[in-house]
Order: C-alpha cells, then sequence, then structure tokens
C-alpha cells in the first residue's frame, strides 16, 4: 500500500508540473499551434519568428503546427516536454510552394463579315473591314482549361456568344458567320408588348311588350296586396 501510495503521489507532481515551449520558426508571419493555443508570428520578410508557449504541461507530447505562411507548406508534427518542466526550445524551418506555372493557349476566330468587334472576357479587338469581307482575331495568353466568354457584335448583325477553352500550348480555331438581322432591327432592340384595351359592350334595350308584362304583373301584386289588409 505505501509503494501504491508513492506512486500515484508522484504521478500527480508530475502531471502538475508545467514549463515553457519556445518555437522559432523561418520564416515567419504564419499561425503557431501547441495543441489548441494558436499564436500569429511576427512577419518579416526572411526573417524567422520566435513564439513562446508557457504553462504547458510536461512529462507528455504536444502537438506542433504551422500554417498560413504565404508561399510556404504548412507544418505539423510533436515536441515532448521533460517531466522536470524544463524549458524546450525548438526550431522549424518550414519547405517552400512550388512555383505553379499558369498553362496559356491561343484562341483564333475568324470572323464573317468584317467591322465589328470581338470580345474574350474584357479583353476586345476592333475590325476596320467595311462589312464586305472577312476578318480574323488572335487572342494570345488565355489561360488554358478555363471557361471564358467569347461575343462578337457587328451593326446589321445578331450578336454571338459562346463560351470557349482553349488547349495549353495549343492554338485553338474557331469560325463564326454572323447572322443578319432582319430590316430596321438591331441585336439591342427590345420589343415592348402591346397592350389593347377590349370595348365595354353597349346595353341592349327591352322590347316594349316585355315591359307592359312587367308592369300588369306588378300592379296586380298591387291589388292583391290592398284585398287582403
Amino acid at each position: 500500500m505505501t509503494v501504491l501510495f508513492l506512486l500515484l503521489v508522484c504521478g500527480a507532481a508530475a502531471s502538475a508540473a508545467t514549463g515553457t515551449i519556445g518555437i522559432t520558426v523561418f520564416p515567419g508571419g504564419g499561425t503557431v499551434c501547441l495543441d489548441t493555443d494558436c499564436k500569429g508570428a511576427p512577419s518579416s520578410p526572411g526573417e524567422p519568428a520566435t513564439i513562446t508557449f508557457s504553462g504547458v504541461e510536461a512529462g507528455c507530447y504536444h502537438t506542433l503546427t504551422v500554417y498560413d505562411t504565404e508561399g510556404y507548406e504548412p507544418y505539423s508534427g510533436q515536441v515532448f516536454l521533460d517531466i522536470s518542466g524544463t524549458s524546450l526550445a525548438r526550431e522549424v524551418r518550414l519547405k517552400s510552394r512550388p512555383a505553379v506555372i499558369q498553362e496559356t493557349g491561343m484562341l483564333r476566330v475568324h470572323i464573317s463579315p468584317d467591322g465589328g468587334k470581338a470580345c474574350l472576357d474584357r479583353m476586345c479587338e476592333l475590325s476596320s473591314g467595311d462589312g464586305t469581307g472577312s476578318w480574323s482575331v488572335d487572342f494570345i495568353d488565355v489561360t488554358a482549361n478555363t471557361p471564358h466568354t467569347l461575343t462578337l457584335a457587328s451593326n446589321g448583325y445578331r450578336t454571338y456568344t459562346e463560351e470557349v477553352r482553349v488547349l495549353p500550348g495549343k492554338t485553338t480555331e474557331l469560325a463564326v458567320t454572323l447572322e443578319k438581322l432582319p430590316p430596321g432591327s438591331t441585336p439591342d432592340t427590345t420589343t415592348a408588348p402591346v397592350l389593347t384595351t377590349q370595348p365595354r359592350p353597349t346595353p341592349v334595350p327591352l322590347p316594349g311588350w316585355i315591359v307592359a308584362i312587367a308592369l300588369a304583373i306588378c300592379g296586380a301584386g298591387v291589388l292583391v296586396l290592398r284585398r287582403h289588409r
């Protein structure tokens, strides 16, 4: 019993021991967490940042995570604080993220007739033609494998719109013949509905003989009422 009591007392003393852990991160600027205690690491270009966690339970492992450092991979590991509660210092050197190369391609559009405007998203080109021929336009450095909106407009023709994609490192070609509008209309013309008012029906007078019969019936009814009084 005495031995068991001593073991319990030592265990309680060990669990009550705390210490300090200092984490130096290369570079700073992200968030450093020890278990659920998180702190922001000061940001200085190319310089490390040191975060200190105090009151840390001794004699056990703690989870260390570092994240949100721009341009660097997140880090996750464990640190052990000695049962005596002695202060611990740990260095973490983050790995830089691999550079992301944005793949692009080119879109070439052949348009008939000329003399209009061609837009890919917000990039637009104008034709100097007089509408009697055709023209081509090249959109370069277009982000590949991403939807883009192609819009072609010309006076007297219906506006053409289509969603297009380009392949990386390739030239995607598209031929479009604009549809001519009927005379007098424009691509932006909006026709409002015409409201018509229905005429009210004109009352038709009743024939005279119907009126005479109705008056006779009313008069007979009045006589009957007088006799019963």
